[in-house]
């Protein structure tokens, strides 16, 4: 295994020290996670739903915008869990933020749970990506909203952490079809501008 296979490895379920560097490198994905936000149009009673919350940055900035709501996390790291319980220890201790170690393929939660879901930057690693997506459908309230954020596949391709077989890179018309498979309502796809890079967003209804 070389050194650019253990290192997408660790994009996609950071542990040990290794892990915690690349929490630190999440921050680059502050953008992302921030434009996702805005277009999910959180209201202050809102349950909220990330999955692969990371460092914690986008949890953090979901329970601002659902200050009398609840949010809930999961992530399969537990190095990425220690990371975001520190950001986020008052609102947990205000019972107003819950982190778990999970797999979004079996969520812990009942049906009809959150009316905003969302996820950036994980897409890649889901296996089967249609079973997952109707796992998230299954949590979501009827008219609830799911955003699905990307970095688009041409400047993905580019990388040789992405050649190594551990991701499986997306244009937004592929995201779009993956969430009308799964059983969400009215696909759409935005697209972002960032610094070296472009930014997608699909986003849909249960």
């Amino acid at each position: 295994m070389n050194v650019w296979h253990r290192l997408a490895e660790q994009f996609c379920q950071p542990t040990g020290f290794a892990g915690r560097f690349v929490g630190f490198l999440f921050r680059m994905n502050r953008e992302g996670v921030d434009r996702t936000i805005s277009l999910l149009e959180i209201q202050p009673t809102d349950h909220v739903l990330e999955i692969g919350f990371g460092s914690g940055h986008g949890i953090a900035s979901a329970a601002k915008l659902a200050s009398q709501g609840w949010v809930a996390g999961v992530d399969f790291s537990s190095t990425m869990l220690r990371q975001a319980t520190r950001r986020n220890a008052g609102a947990i201790a205000a019972c107003r933020v819950e982190l778990k170690v999970g797999d979004a393929n079996t969520l812990p939660y009942p049906d009809n749970r959150f009316n905003r879901v969302f996820a950036t930057n994980v897409v890649y690693f889901w296996k089967d990506p249609v079973a997952t997506l109707r796992e998230i459908r299954r949590v979501t309230k009827p008219g609830g909203r799911l955003a699905l954020y990307i970095v688009s596949k041409a400047d993905m391709a580019k990388f040789k952490v992405t050649q190594t077989g551990v991701y499986r890179l997306y244009t937004g018309d592929e995201l779009a079809t993956l969430l009308t498979r799964a059983g969400f309502r009215q696909p759409r796809v935005l697209t972002n501008a960032e610094r070296h890079r472009t930014g997608i967003c699909a986003i849909a209804e249960k």
